[in-house]
């Protein structure tokens, strides 16, 4: 009996054995897509999808399959799960899912100015079970993402969560004359996400109830690093002569006069030169009878 025993416990722990060194851990083949869902000053979030293979003769129940997104010195920046368990048969590959977070200005350091992609690795450590026996693998995979449709969108609209970027603080008359009238439109950018860049023209026109006005740019040109989270800018309008200005109010002469600002934003960032159309509101508080007394 004893005997038996003792064949039985050597059959099993050969089984184990042979089990363990038969078994390869599976490996990331490949990834598939990564989406950019939002990115937002502290947090962004993407969709990632990896494909999983299985090289085993057996199938594995994936139970547990972490992400860490490390920087090209190995540092984290964003972190992602598994939701749920998943089967993965044998000799089969099959897509996982996973949202991450990642932390943006990190990331926002890490974009090549070459071509606007970020370098990045994905570590991955899973748990499972295969033929009863519970499984560990892990994989270290390098990856870049190419931010550059993104990163011309968020250098140009002006906004983070819904809260624009663009504030305008006052807008005044400085100048007036028959020939020719001056306005200023006194602005607050700012600057969350932490980029480094320049913010070098908006020609635009003014409109006053439909009208074109006058044209204007900005005064000076305004240079960001991520040190600096917001600067105070000024754009300065040329209204051809005040008629026209008058002939837009018709017989409004106290109170706020309203106008449309369109133009398109110049930015040189990340080694790119970014032109995107912008469009903003404001009104000038002013009485136009004292403005005529003192011409």
């Amino acid at each position: 009996m004893t005997k038996m025993i003792k064949l039985c416990v050597s059959v099993l722990l050969l089984f184990l054995l042979s089990s363990c060194r038969l078994f390869i851990k599976p490996s990331l083949e490949r990834v598939q897509d990564i989406k950019i869902v939002s990115i937002n000053p502290d947090k962004s979030v993407v969709n990632l999808s990896l494909i999983v293979h299985n090289p085993n003769k057996y199938k594995i129940k994936l139970s547990k399959l972490d992400l860490d997104i490390l920087n090209k010195d190995r540092a984290r920046v964003g972190t992602a799960a598994l939701a749920k368990a998943v089967e993965i048969p044998k000799k089969a590959s099959v897509n996982l899912d996973f949202k991450v977070e990642l932390d943006t200005r990190p990331v926002v350091k890490m974009v090549s100015s070459i071509d606007q992609k970020v370098q990045f690795f994905i570590v991955g450590k899973g748990q499972g079970k295969a033929m009863s026996l519970g499984r560990s693998f892990s994989f270290d995979e390098p990856y870049a993402l190419d931010l550059r449709e993104h990163l011309e969108a968020l250098l140009t609209k002006f906004s983070a969560s819904g809260q624009s970027l663009f504030k305008i603080q006052r807008t005044s008359v400085e100048k007036i004359g028959l020939g020719e009238t001056e306005i200023h439109v006194n602005f607050l950018i700012l600057n969350p996400y932490g980029f480094s860049f320049n913010f070098k023209g908006f020609p635009a026109e003014i409109f006053i109830k439909d009208k074109v006005v006058g044209r204007g740019n900005l005064q000076t040109q305004l240079r960001f690093d991520e040190s600096i989270y917001s600067k105070e800018g000024v754009m300065i309008f040329k209204l051809s002569n005040f008629k026209s200005v008058l002939g837009a109010l018709g017989s409004v002469f106290k109170g706020e006069m309203d106008y449309t600002v369109k133009g398109k934003v110049m930015i040189d960032a990340l080694g790119m030169d970014i032109e995107r159309p912008y469009t903003y509101k404001g009104s000038i508080p002013l009485n136009m009878w004292e403005l005529l007394l003192n011409q």
